[in-house]
């Protein structure tokens, strides 16, 4: 983790030396233990562009790359992410680090405190500055309130003593997007530690906000339409035979992303997005393993076109109805086998449909920003899982070198290689082609 932090100081301590005024908000203990990789901040909103330029200054001396970036630098209202990381060749190490700048405090569109208020008493005595502790209090009291429902369970004891120690302040701040009676309901219930009465509470308070808070829903819809504009997300695919290790991989991603793609933005898809055409399922709606792909026989022609239009039409309006929705949000969208899996084994799918076709349709099919084409050694395959001979192994594999030029983005990986360095390898091409993107 030491990597980590020493990238993170040395970004605070070149924000400092431009005189840049910022402060970490809520986790600014742990960043300064070195336990945190994700960083939430605010930095005076006139000074957004410096903020950035440092940050990217910075990175490229240190050796690290950037691999997310959202939100427009003279937005005022909604939060900017920037995301690095640095691959240690040597060690086969992915390390991330993130920062989220909240120029403002704001909710759906609606701002509960302005910049001033959040850089204003800034404890800048450490190379980590803090917010002032009613400030601190009443973030950490509302940002999962608001967005997911609950109150974080490690800040409550925080919130308890800041309101005490404290009150006229918390009061005031909370009066910027609150009526009077919410304020002093949410007051006495932080006093009596009554956290579920809040929780259940949530629309109540959700509808004095409305009515309280400034509204800046223009920059808010703006903000949301460049994200979308822009996609910041990735979407890649996997193409290789039985036992080339694609789940292997995949689950191996989960752990070295899970910083930059934790659970709920690492998006899995088998084959195509199952929208139109529903997929198979087991009994608690996982998809069903196929052990035997080649048992059954292929379809006759005019069938196997007709089904073949409508997995076609499923990728389309699949894309568009839920893959391009979930990479505007900035998810990692991963496809295990895709359109072109039909390039190297058609009978999988039970199709009689010549190359001629695939090669046709292949324009309507959106295209990955990475297809990976998983290439070993057909023996060790083969031993890995015994679905399909040898032969046919090599055969699937030449047809995947010999159609490759076809498939969007293509990257070999050696799947001979360890499933850690396997996994790191696509970890860093992942992370690479998000740079390409920023």
């Amino acid at each position: 983790m030491s990597c980590e932090v020493d990238f993170v100081k040395a970004i605070f301590k070149a924000l400092e030396k431009e005189n840049i005024k910022f402060c970490v908000l809520r986790n600014a203990d742990e960043v300064e233990n070195g336990e945190a990789h994700d960083i939430d901040m605010t930095a005076d909103a006139d000074r957004l562009v410096d903020v950035e330029n440092v940050m990217i200054r910075v990175a490229y001396d240190c050796g690290w790359k950037m691999h997310i970036k959202t939100g427009a630098s003279k937005d005022k209202t909604n939060i900017k992410c920037y995301h690095f990381y640095f691959a240690d060749q040597s060690a086969k190490e992915i390390h991330i680090a993130h920062f989220d700048v909240f120029p403002t405090f704001a909710w759906s569109g609606y701002v509960l405190l302005e910049n001033s208020t959040l850089i204003d008493n800034i404890d800048s005595s450490g190379v980590i500055h803090k917010a002032d502790p009613a400030v601190e209090a009443v973030t950490k009291l509302f940002i999962r309130l608001l967005h997911n429902g609950y109150i974080k369970s490690k800040y409550k004891e925080y919130i308890g003593g800041v309101f005490s120690s404290h009150e006229k302040s918390v009061k005031v701040l909370m009066e910027n997007f609150l009526d009077g009676d919410t304020v002093q309901f949410v007051y006495q219930c932080v006093m009596n530690s009554e956290w579920t009465k809040i929780e259940e509470q949530r629309d109540r308070i959700v509808k004095s906000l409305q009515k309280s808070a400034r509204k800046s829903k223009i920059s808010y819809y703006k903000y949301l339409l460049k994200k979308a504009k822009n996609k910041p997300g990735l979407m890649v695919a996997f193409e290789g035979t039985d036992g080339s290790g694609k789940s292997t991989i995949i689950d191996g991603l989960e752990q070295v992303l899970e910083n930059s793609f934790p659970e709920g933005m690492f998006d899995y898809n088998h084959w195509r997005p199952g929208v139109i055409v529903k997929k198979k399922g087991g009994a608690s709606g996982e998809s069903v393993v196929v052990t035997e792909p080649h048992a059954k026989k292929p379809y006759g022609r005019v069938k196997s076109f007709l089904k073949f239009m409508l997995f076609n039409f499923d990728y389309l309006f699949g894309y568009w109805l839920k893959v391009r929705k979930q990479l505007s949000k900035g998810h990692l969208v991963v496809f295990d086998r895709y359109y072109y899996d039909y390039y190297m084994d058609k009978i999988r799918y039970r199709l009689s449909i010549s190359d001629k076709v695939l090669d046709f349709f292949k324009f309507m099919i959106p295209k990955p920003d990475v297809t990976f084409l998983l290439i070993g050694d057909p023996r060790v395959l083969y031993e890995r899982k015994k679905e399909i001979d040898v032969s046919e192994i090599e055969e699937q594999i030449q047809r995947l070198r010999t159609n490759e030029l076809k498939f969007a983005h293509a990257v070999e990986i050696d799947v001979n290689e360890s499933i850690d360095d396997v996994v790191y390898n696509v970890a860093k091409e992942i992370l690479d082609s998000c740079n390409a993107k920023c």
